[in-house]
């Protein structure tokens, strides 16, 4: 899906959405490593800041994982929003959007709980060279709202209830710490 650029001179030249999952690493890994998350958990900002550095680096990296990333917006509102500009930026810069995100987590928590969330999330969408319309249109584009409403129902119906829940090679695991996971993903 391609959206037209609208606003000027400032933003991208050309918009293309994440088709599917995001992920990061080769897409033919033995192992897969799904995270369904949320940029607004505090559970998801502890496991990012405290093991995502070595995952990535010792399993992503050396093409050891595929680790896709499954937006579960467990905060409604604010979390589509922050996926949605996540999708626009496209495959190459979607999880640098989420670690931003990460980073700024409890400014963009404020936002949506003083009731106006656009222009922290208008910064976030600065900071990937989306301008201000095209976080707009991003935020209210069909295909990333659809794409977080079929990623809630299919969280739902394989027993995901909270975040982050993770899945190796789709089965889903009862402990979402680095350590838990790393057994399943070296077994």
């Amino acid at each position: 899906v391609s959206l037209a650029a609208c606003g000027g001179p400032a933003g991208r030249e050309k918009i293309v959405l994440v088709e599917g999952d995001a992920f990061m690493g080769p897409a033919d890994a033995k192992v897969t490593v799904t995270e369904y998350g949320s940029p607004t958990c505090p559970g998801c900002k502890r496991w990012h800041d405290l093991f995502w550095p070595e995952v990535k680096r010792d399993y992503v990296e050396t093409g050891k994982i595929k680790f896709v990333f499954r937006e579960f917006a467990i905060h409604g509102a604010i979390d589509a929003a922050i996926f949605s500009i996540a999708r626009c930026t496209g495959p190459d810069d979607f999880f640098s959007v989420l670690d931003e995100a990460f980073a700024t987590q409890n400014d963009m928590v404020a936002a949506a709980q003083s009731g106006d969330a656009m222009p922290a999330l208008r910064n976030l969408g600065a900071k990937f060279n989306l301008s201000e319309a095209q976080v707009n249109t991003c935020v209210d584009e069909p295909a990333n709202i659809r794409r977080v409403n079929d990623v809630g129902a299919d969280a739902r119906q394989k027993g995901v209830n909270s975040t982050p829940t993770f899945l190796v090679n789709g089965v889903k695991l009862a402990d979402s710490d680095w350590p838990a996971v790393k057994i399943a993903v070296d077994a």
